[in-house]
């Protein structure tokens, strides 16, 4: 896949499939686009193209509050999810106030056109231009328009999934999904707390700006050095010790060594239990083993 800025340069010299949208999270109701789009690909053997933001376009129109800047995917994430999606192109445009002020009718032209598409797959709620509108079929493009993709709670979307990871029904926001909600983060330091407890943790710093599934106890995957391994994970603030920083731990069975400084890739399976203070070490370590029981017998 490669990846380019949308400028006044840009030009494709073949006739391609665009994609629109900003694809939070990339979800099963973004990958229904997707699959559309690789089977009109298939069918006039041409290439996939997605015109998309590297910020949520709110960000123009509302004032800015920080959590704003949270998505569901690092971008690196985002990135490996188009990939996986078919994208052979995928372009990036900030979502700017002068973008914003054009017409339906200017940005085809001046956006949509750049691409030589012969065909424009967009959701069933994108409008385009400062009127609003949906994209129109012209005589130079195909419009396809998919419906709203719904489960039996309703529409599947990246508010719906925002505020599943937020309450921590992770295994909801991974059934919306399509896949495991994931976080990365850099193993540092920490108190090591854990490893007196026989439980030692890897102590993660999240720099990628994703929403954090709540306080709590989950059970998760670990992806390091391209190996899976099963563990649990601690979202909180150590009540027991009386710690006021929030923190993200990792215990993963069956692994020893020193990993400080390393990547690693938590998939949040499913939460256990909320935070409890302990009144003491022995009760916190009953507690620990049957947490790692519910852990190591998690089926998906």
């Amino acid at each position: 896949m490669e990846i380019l800025e949308f400028n006044e340069n840009l030009k494709f010299n073949e006739e391609l499939i665009l994609v629109l949208g900003y694809f939070d999270g990339l979800h099963r109701g973004h990958q229904s686009l997707f699959t559309e789009a690789r089977k009109i690909a298939s069918i006039l053997n041409l290439k996939i193209a997605v015109l998309t933001f590297p910020e949520k376009p709110t960000l123009t129109f509302e004032k800015f509050k920080p959590e704003m800047l949270l998505k569901l995917t690092s971008d690196k994430k985002r990135e490996e999810l188009f990939a996986e999606n078919g994208v052979d192109y995928l372009v990036f445009k900030d979502f700017t106030s002068e973008f914003a002020k054009q017409t339906s009718s200017e940005f085809s032209k001046n956006v949509v056109m750049k691409f030589r598409p012969k065909v424009v797959v967009t959701g069933f709620d994108y409008t385009t231009g400062s009127d609003m509108k949906n994209l129109k079929s012209t005589k130079d493009y195909r419009v396809v328009t998919i419906p709203e993709q719904a489960d039996e709670k309703g529409k599947i979307s990246s508010t719906r999934i925002r505020q599943a990871v937020e309450a921590g029904d992770i295994r909801e926001a991974n059934q919306l999904l399509g896949y495991s909600y994931e976080t990365s983060g850099r193993v540092v330091h920490g108190f090591a707390r854990g490893r007196q407890l026989g439980y030692p943790t890897a102590n993660l710093v999240i720099k990628d700006y994703v929403h954090l599934p709540a306080v709590g106890v989950y059970t998760c995957d670990v992806i390091f050095a391209g190996e899976r391994h099963r563990g649990f994970a601690s979202i909180g603030y150590n009540d027991t010790f009386n710690g006021t920083e929030k923190t993200v731990e990792v215990h993963i069975f069956d692994f020893s060594g020193e990993i400080y400084g390393e990547n690693l890739t938590v998939l949040w399976l499913d939460k256990i239990r909320e935070m409890i203070k302990f009144d003491g070490i022995d009760s916190l370590i009953k507690q620990m083993k049957d947490d790692e029981n519910i852990a190591r017998n998690f089926q998906a």
